[in-house]
């Protein structure tokens, strides 16, 4: 039976134009050994790589409005959301889905990942603005 063991490692944070590898070694230096397993945060590679969008600066077409305020809010939140049995504290968002700023996301998702990832709840296509300033997401 393997065994394994994590090993959480902090770094400074990653700004865009970080060299992620050069990073990454430096803080895993005499910490791993050959075989070991590395796991590095898609969110921080995709910073460092400059994969960041400010969504304030999109704006948001009619069909992103229209899947703001009615398919999030009304779809999700009162058919899909209880149907996969979502719990009520994630309900509850969906019933006030920020309609300027969600807007401007679906617009994002439609451009980069299409209509039906655009109608997804969360993490459309891989875009993620958790964990970053303002109104800036990431994309893989």
């Amino acid at each position: 039976m393997t065994r394994f063991k994590m090993l959480a490692i902090e770094t400074k944070y990653w700004r865009p134009g970080t060299n992620s590898v050069e990073e990454t070694v430096k803080a895993l230096k005499e910490k791993v050994a050959d075989g070991d397993f590395i796991a590095v945060s898609e969110k921080a590679i995709s910073t460092a790589s400059n994969n960041i969008i400010d969504e304030s600066n999109i704006p948001p077409s009619l069909n992103a409005e229209l899947i703001a305020r009615f398919w999030m809010r009304t779809i999700w939140g009162f058919i899909l959301g209880p149907l996969c049995r979502l719990r009520q504290k994630l309900l509850s968002e969906l019933h006030g889905y920020p309609l300027d700023i969600g807007s401007r996301h679906k617009q994002l998702a439609l451009q980069y990942c299409g209509l039906l990832q655009a109608l997804m709840f969360g993490s459309e296509g891989g875009i993620d603005g958790s964990n970053l300033p303002y109104s800036y997401v990431c994309f893989r």
